[in-house]
């Protein structure tokens, strides 16, 4: 009978102290929940601070969302495109541009000719100097690009091809009297520092004419012709085009 009468306790006990825990656990859920709820809404209203303080960032973050948009719209336009390259065609034939992977399949593809045309046309110009007994006092160099050839003042200026004067005047860029020949095909050929000009604009002339004389006209120190060569409007080396 005491045995019974001790089990009912012990029974009453423990569910006096589980209702007891379960309300508990209720109370400290309850509690983390509301919480929770506090910390939300307080990082809430320091983010809105801080955005009401801080445009920029307020800016920042509204430019962000745009951003990640295109860059995800701009990926799938690559691959998207990616497997679409277009054909390239050399005289008439169309090759694709194959990766480095599709190399090792390259055998098993038709084989593409690829056909050039290499055509040479003779230089308009007949000899080197443009004045007979000259030498070379100031050779081409990025910064003097042209030829200086010296030879006593008086001398005979002549065009080292034929052409049709484009130019006969004075320069006021320390060139002086100047005379440009138009060649043709892009080739124009410039005689400055020129003491005496014998030519027009729109004259015929070619290696036996006389453009000028050699002077001291614009900035030089001494009797010299400052000959330049321009290929398509870009000065170049004369010794790259002019016969040896």
């Amino acid at each position: 009978m005491k045995q019974k009468l001790t089990f009912s306790v012990l029974r009453k006990f423990d569910r006096k102290i589980g209702r007891k825990v379960k309300k508990f656990n209720r109370d400290l859920d309850k509690a983390g929940k509301i919480e929770l709820e506090h910390v939300a809404v307080e990082l809430a209203k320091r983010v809105h601070f801080q955005l009401r303080i801080r445009p920029r960032l307020k800016l920042i973050l509204r430019i962000l969302p745009v951003l990640m948009i295109t860059f995800l719209l701009s990926n799938k336009a690559l691959a998207y495109l990616e497997p679409k390259k277009a054909e390239i065609k050399i005289n008439g034939e169309a090759i694709l541009v194959a990766s480095e992977g599709n190399l090792e399949n390259s055998k098993n593809l038709g084989e593409v000719e690829i056909r050039q045309a290499v055509s040479s046309k003779l230089s308009p110009f007949e000899f080197v100097m443009p004045v007979e007994n000259g030498h070379i006092s100031q050779g081409y160099a990025s910064y003097h690009r042209a030829f200086d050839i010296a030879t006593p003042i008086g001398s005979s200026i002549k065009p080292v091809g034929s052409g049709i004067v484009e130019f006969a005047g004075y320069m006021p860029d320390g060139k002086g009297n100047v005379v440009i020949v138009d060649h043709g095909d892009g080739l124009k050929t410039l005689y400055a520092h020129m003491g005496k000009i014998y030519v027009g604009v729109g004259n015929m002339v070619n290696t036996d004419t006389t453009v000028g004389t050699i002077g001291l006209t614009g900035r030089t120190t001494g009797p010299h012709v400052h000959f330049e060569l321009y290929d398509n409007g870009i000065a170049v080396n004369p010794s790259n085009l002019l016969p040896q």
